[in-house]
């Protein structure tokens, strides 16, 4: 068992560990039978319009540098939820752009520019209301260059790659360079429409609002009463958590990361799972009958063009 994968089993084991340790099974039992049927299904209503949103942004990027439907698209980002319980979140991520079709790094680019809005505007919020500022503002500068200066990023990225193939390793670096262009390509051609390119920076907004909007409602199902800033530390803290765990899917090290934005307790705990439940892992399993239906679709498309 190499060394990622150790650290993985232990951020699993500390985060579950963690849970359960501040679990009292009475207060659980009691919760679970006076939960809110009505706010769970608002909270549920949220993580839709989460879902189409996301889709909907990846989508006008996507429609910039190819020919794309939007239910194409939408069923690519559903499977994603599946990539990421069966493969490191990031991976998950990057996997299920092949499934959109046309040119991949195309494809790629234009859900990378429409994260790193989303990235943006999480860094913003922290450090309006959280105060990550050290972090917060190293990591806005970076997106902000990558943003305003992809140019002379590619560029330097390019003059480097172009320095070790004439070194003598020709045949990797030859490749490596036109991905590295077919990636700035499709970078540029997705941030050229201003229009779209604000779009996507107010459907960020909206797709946070909702995920911690999503947050104080499960816990108002749970009769748990938390706060704006209280449910957006959860949200980051969660996110940031399940990124350095590697875990799958980011289970445990998600819902360890909101319960210590949120508060310590049993309710707490429960609603960091439910929460989690609504807004992720039911597109799980949504997003494996994407996926397998669009692996059976291809195989059919190639059998018939033999």
């Amino acid at each position: 068992m190499d060394k990622k994968r150790v650290f993985t089993l232990i951020a699993l084991l500390i985060s579950l560990g963690y849970l359960y340790k501040n679990i009292n099974v009475n207060e659980l039992e009691l919760a679970l039978k006076t939960a809110s049927r009505e706010y769970l299904l608002i909270a549920f209503m949220l993580s839709v319009f989460t879902v189409l949103l996301s889709s909907l942004r990846w989508y006008l990027f996507l429609r910039e540098v190819q020919e794309t439907s939007f239910k194409k698209t939408l069923k690519a980002f559903l499977s994603g939820y599946y990539l990421m319980t069966i493969l490191p979140p990031s991976v998950g991520h990057i996997a299920k752009v092949k499934l959109v079709g046309g040119d991949y790094f195309k494809a790629l680019s234009s859900l990378v520019i429409g994260l790193s809005t989303e990235f943006l505007v999480v860094l913003s919020f922290a450090l309006i209301f959280v105060g990550f500022t050290k972090l917060g503002i190293f990591g806005l500068v970076l997106i902000l260059i990558a943003l305003i200066y992809e140019k002379g990023i590619y560029k330097a990225l390019d003059s480097l790659l172009k320095f070790w193939e004439s070194v003598g390793l020709k045949g990797l670096i030859s490749t490596l360079r036109s991905y590295l262009e077919r990636i700035h390509k499709g970078w540029s051609e997705a941030k050229e429409n201003k229009t779209v390119f604000l779009l996507s920076f107010l459907l960020s907004v909206a797709i946070i609002f909702l995920q911690v909007f999503g947050i104080i409602t499960v816990g108002k199902a749970f009769n748990l009463e938390i706060s704006m800033k209280q449910a957006l530390y959860g949200f980051l803290m969660s996110v940031l958590f399940a990124s350095v765990s590697g875990i799958p899917a980011g289970f445990g090290a998600n819902e360890f990361g909101l319960v210590l934005g949120i508060g310590v307790s049993t309710k707490a705990t429960i609603t960091a799972f439910i929460y989690k439940f609504l807004f992720q892992y039911i597109y799980s399993v949504v997003g494996a009958a994407m996926f397998y239906g669009a692996l059976s679709e291809g195989d059919k498309n190639e059998n018939s063009s033999r």
